[in-house]
């Protein structure tokens, strides 16, 4: 069937400026970036525990997608990580990677909502930006 093969899915792996530039100020280790490059050309367009849709663009071509990378570096398991933010291009089966950002940075408890505020901006811009790429 169709939608097993698109489970299947090989994406184009395509690190964005933004991604670029927060890799680089995080530092993020080259273990973890090796681990996403494993990882996104094989990601699935199902959602699970750390993988959730954000966001659809109004033709379909674009989805919006945060997911949940452990930190291979760290024994924290879920609570240590990354967050990452990509978009997958339907029509040029791309992934697209734009946002990197260490969970505990992200104030998920009861602290940092500054850090909140400013990711649910970002989700809200990146929203913004893929109705327009799809118009």
């Amino acid at each position: 069937s169709l939608e097993n093969n698109s489970s299947l899915m090989s994406w184009v792996y395509v690190e964005r400026e933004n991604f670029v530039r927060m890799r680089d100020k995080l530092g993020v280790s080259e273990t973890v970036l090796e681990a996403i490059k494993v990882w996104a050309p094989g990601v699935s367009r199902f959602e699970l525990s750390r993988q959730k849709l954000v966001y659809r663009s109004p033709q379909n071509r674009y989805e919006a997608w945060a997911a949940g990378i452990p930190n291979p570096d760290s024994n924290k398991g879920k609570s240590g990580g990354y967050r990452v933010v990509y978009f997958l291009d339907l029509v040029e089966k791309t992934i697209n990677l734009d946002f990197i950002e260490e969970r505990k940075n992200l104030g998920f408890k009861d602290d940092g909502p500054k850090d909140k505020q400013r990711y649910n901006e970002y989700i809200t811009e990146f929203k913004k930006y893929l109705k327009k790429l799809d118009e």
